[in-house]
């Protein structure tokens, strides 16, 4: 566990309030103990905001997982403080592996404002001597809290796939069989700074609009900055602005609730029945904007051979000829990775 006196950077309890008054989306709360329950309603909710927006905020009250995620992450958050107040020639001693198709480590601040240390879930669940790769001194005095906390939001992310798939009448021993957590994929934790808006003449973007490039992502935030795009993405990569109306609302933080959404691998497994939500990250807003963002994310992805196509179920329409091959999932993460990145 992080054990420093005093964390500067990362203090919730600091924090001003979320400002009233800015164009917010109205995204629905799914209790997880509920989910974790069978209780119908709530499966039903949480599919409708899965078809709708690909975003719903996840209460994690009162389920012993949920509180692992709500608990730790600010341990990981600290955790990420302290690998971010390393001095930078350090930090680009851990940078991503391009060579080997790979996002695992650190990503300065270009092209835009936010900084990233990426820990590979593969590293952190199995023995010092089985890593592949090296990784700072934080990292590794906190690995076992990093293996738990990796582990725990793998499962809950796959309790929600399995609600998913049983909606649309998917076997959901495909989408286990296609997660699981021993085997090599592109699953991390991402642990995110952006820096306080001291200046008005600071960049507005610390994260470029995306859609999340694997099937399903964990949020934990505590300061603004996270907005969605008014209209949902169900075509797998397709980053155009398509409908001239929509806009972009704020995501409001909620105590208690991680906030969880879809990525490109859910909308091509299901051949866009549900959507990921188009987003982005910038300066906190108000009061808020005064101090760092750190955020706790983390990305449960296929496993790196998994070819994305459609799955059968009686709730997904039929794909054409041109899904029978399908790019694999650690090439296609790659390269959405390098178009963000403007490689």
């Amino acid at each position: 566990m992080p054990h420093k006196e005093s964390y500067v950077e990362f203090a919730p309890s600091r924090y001003p309030p979320f400002p009233a008054g800015l164009k917010e989306i109205e995204l629905k709360t799914i209790s997880l103990r509920k989910i974790q329950d069978a209780d119908r309603d709530e499966q039903e909710l949480m599919f409708e905001a899965c078809k709708a927006w690909g975003f719903f905020y996840l209460n994690l009250s009162d389920s012993e997982q949920g509180e692992i995620i709500s608990h730790s992450s600010e341990d990981v958050a600290r955790v990420a403080e302290d690998v971010m107040a390393m001095p930078m020639d350090e930090k680009m001693k851990y940078p991503f592996d391009f060579a080997n198709r790979e996002v695992f480590g650190y990503k300065n601040q270009t092209p835009d404002t936010a900084e990233f240390f990426n820990v590979a879930k593969n590293d952190m669940i199995v023995p010092d001597d089985q890593m592949k790769r090296a990784w700072p001194k934080p990292v590794l005095e906190n690995k076992p809290l990093l293996a738990t906390y990796c582990k725990t939001a793998h499962s809950v992310g796959l309790q929600i796939l399995e609600v998913l798939a049983k909606k649309l009448g998917i076997d959901p021993e495909e989408i286990h069989r296609r997660h699981k957590i021993e085997e090599l994929s592109g699953d991390h934790i991402r642990m995110t700074r952006g820096p306080p808006r001291k200046t008005v003449d600071m960049p507005e973007i610390q994260t470029p609009s995306h859609t999340d490039f694997g099937t399903i992502t964990i949020l934990m935030n505590w300061l603004g900055g996270l907005q969605v795009y008014g209209s949902p993405n169900r075509v797998l990569g397709n980053l155009d602005y398509d409908d001239d109306n929509a806009e972009w609302m704020w995501v409001r933080p909620k105590k208690g609730c991680a906030i969880v959404n879809l990525g490109d691998a859910a909308v091509k497994f299901t051949n866009g029945v549900l959507c990921s939500g188009r987003h982005r990250v910038i300066p906190s807003p108000g009061e808020q904007g005064k101090w760092p963002r750190y955020s706790i994310v983390y990305f449960v992805r296929p496993a790196h051979e998994c070819r994305l196509k459609t799955l059968k179920g009686s709730g997904v329409p039929e794909a054409g000829d041109e899904d029978e091959e399908g790019v694999n999932a650690k090439d296609w993460i790659f390269m959405q990775a390098e178009r963000l990145a403007g490689r």
